[in-house]
Formats: C-alpha cells, sequence, structure tokens
C-alpha cells in the first residue's frame, strides 16, 4: 500500500474517530446524580448541574435523584444506579480509607468538581453562658468543666461526626460532658434552632452558611456568641476527614466584631474511574464555561467560581475533569 493511500485512510478513520464522539453527545448527556433530600440545597445544586449542562450540549438532562445523602452516595455511584453523586469530602476520605461505616477501602473513586466549601462549622453559645464561665474558646471548655448543655447535628451525619471528634481532640468526651452535670444531643438543625430560641440549650455545633436565616432567627431570641476551634483540635479534624481550615470573618460574625476560626466541609461532585472520559469532561467543561447557572440556584450557591472547583485533594481527579481543567487554565 504507497504512503499516499495510508494517509487517506489514516484520514478517514481519524474523522470516524470524531464523527463517533459527536454523535455520542448528539443527542445530549442523560446521566444521574445522586442528592440528599429532595428539598435540600443539594437538590437546588443538582438543578444547577442541570441547567449547566444543558447550555453546553443540546439535549442534555442531569437527573437529580433523591438518597440519604453523601455517605449512601458512595455505594449508589459504584453499583451505578446513579453515574454521578454528592458527597462531603469526610464521606470520600473514609470510603477510600475503608473507615466505618465502610467494611474495605472503596477503589475507583474519582472526583469531578468541588460544588461549595464555604458552610464552615459553626460553634454558637449563649452569650451569658460563656460570660458566666468564661468561654471564649472550646479549649476553655476543657478547662472550666462547665455544665454544659450541648447539641449536636444528628448522629450519622459528617457534622456531628466532625464536632464530636473536635472535643475529643481537646480531651473532652460526652461522658466528661455529663460528669459535669451537663449534657448533650443529637438534633435535626431545625431542631437546634429551636432548641437555643427556647433556652433548652447553651451551646451549639453546626455547619451553616455565613448568613444562615437560623442564624438571625437564633439571634433574635437570645444573646449569643461565637466559639472559636484552637488550631491544634482544627488540625486533628481537618486531618482525619481530610477538611479545610476556616474563619468566619469578622463581617460574617453576627454578634461581634471579631474573626473566629473554625474548619470548613467541601460538597464534592465524583464519579468512578471507568466512567466515560468524554462524558465528564463535557459535564466539568459545563460548569467552568455556565457558572451562572450554578450560582442563580440559591444565595448560598451565589459565591461559585470555576477557580474553586479544584480545591480538593481527597480523591484523584476523574481524567475527563482533568482535560477541562487544563484547557481552562485551572490545573
Amino acid at each position: 500500500m504507497g504512503n499516499a493511500m495510508k494517509k487517506i485512510l489514516a484520514a478517514f478513520t481519524l474523522g470516524l474517530a470524531f464523527v463517533s464522539v459527536q454523535s455520542a453527545f448528539a443527542a445530549g448527556i442523560n446521566e444521574s446524580v445522586c442528592g440528599a433530600s429532595p428539598g435540600g440545597l443539594w437538590s437546588l445544586v443538582g438543578a444547577g448541574l442541570d441547567s449547566a449542562v444543558k447550555a453546553e450540549v443540546d439535549g442534555s438532562t442531569i437527573t437529580y435523584q433523591t438518597s440519604s445523602g453523601g455517605l449512601a452516595n458512595v455505594p449508589q455511584v459504584v453499583d451505578g444506579v446513579c453515574v454521578f453523586g454528592m458527597a462531603n469530602d469526610g464521606d470520600l476520605a473514609f470510603a477510600s480509607q475503608g473507615a466505618e461505616p465502610f467494611k474495605s477501602p472503596v477503589e475507583g473513586l474519582t472526583a469531578v468538581a468541588v460544588l461549595y466549601d464555604w458552610a464552615p462549622v459553626w460553634w454558637i453559645a449563649r452569650a451569658d453562658f460563656a460570660e458566666k464561665y468564661g468561654i471564649e474558646t472550646l479549649a476553655d471548655l476543657a478547662e472550666k468543666k462547665p455544665p454544659l448543655r450541648l447539641v449536636f447535628n444528628r448522629r450519622g451525619l459528617l457534622t456531628s461526626a466532625i464536632t464530636e471528634s473536635t472535643l475529643k481532640a481537646l480531651g473532652v468526651s460526652i461522658k466528661d460532658i455529663e460528669s459535669w452535670g451537663g449534657s448533650v444531643q443529637f438534633q435535626a438543625s431545625e431542631e437546634q434552632t429551636g432548641l437555643m430560641q427556647d433556652g433548652r440549650v447553651d451551646m451549639l455545633a453546626n455547619t451553616l452558611f455565613e448568613g444562615h436565616r437560623s442564624l438571625a432567627q437564633m439571634g433574635e431570641s437570645v444573646d449569643l456568641k461565637l466559639i472559636g476551634v484552637p488550631d491544634d483540635a482544627a488540625q486533628a479534624v481537618i486531618d482525619k476527614y481530610r477538611l479545610q481550615p476556616w474563619t468566619i470573618a469578622a463581617e460574617a460574625n453576627p454578634w461581634g466584631d471579631n474573626e473566629v476560626k473554625t474548619v470548613t466541609t467541601s460538597i464534592i461532585l465524583f464519579t468512578k474511574s471507568d466512567v466515560s472520559e468524554e462524558t465528564v469532561y463535557q459535564v466539568t467543561k459545563a460548569m467552568i464555561d455556565h457558572p451562572d447557572k450554578m450560582a442563580a440556584v440559591s444565595d448560598a450557591m451565589k459565591r461559585f467560581k470555576p477557580e474553586g472547583m479544584t480545591a480538593q485533594n481527597v480523591v484523584p481527579f476523574h481524567p475527563g475533569a482533568i482535560k477541562a481543567y487544563k484547557e481552562a487554565g485551572l490545573m
């Protein structure tokens, strides 16, 4: 076969490959993403993802599938119930390490994008309680041993695990608090707010967006104070759950003019490593090209920017995501 013919065949083969890729997406991307409850922020983020992908590839649909949250989404994605899933950084860290509730390391998990990382852990105390016992940071709890009535978020959620571990890093357990004459509850966010408003707890710990309506609701009923997290305790949970340090700025502190150190969690869009590179590339590129679609779904998502999509090191990025980030100069 002559060189001219070989070149023609090579060009023809390359053309077929290009056409096949184009044809595969001519009908759009139609995949699902496992999130959490139907009415929560994750469902809105799912809607933003759907809008972004629709804007990027005509005829596309990303279907949001309700779930019980990040831990449950790992096996859902592994088993193919959803191609994509949302999970906290700590959920993916535990899955990849094989830590409880996982019986062994889950292999093949890859990141697509950080969806948001601005829901820090807030430790909120009644101002009169903090003043009476001299509580400025959590380290003061270990030293002063006050009769603290504390409420964490629900058991089984990453938030409650992080906050309980933060106290353990300071040498404080639930049994210790009870021995001081205090008590510890595990309640959902709405119940936490009510308990603080009614004066039935002295302190709560939860992940909340800056400016969240519950902060104003509680502040209307009782004088409150933000409690800081010591650096050593913060580092302990950062290492364990692969979190990020965070500082609540003075202007975001509803009850003071000081900044307060804490930690924050990230919500990561993830998938399996064997998912089509082109599919993941197009989905990632959609968020890079149309960040307005992601930001428009909620006031809580207004901070969304492509520059923040790569800010994680819990699991490796999918090759399709890496391709999109490199094209955009984000990696």
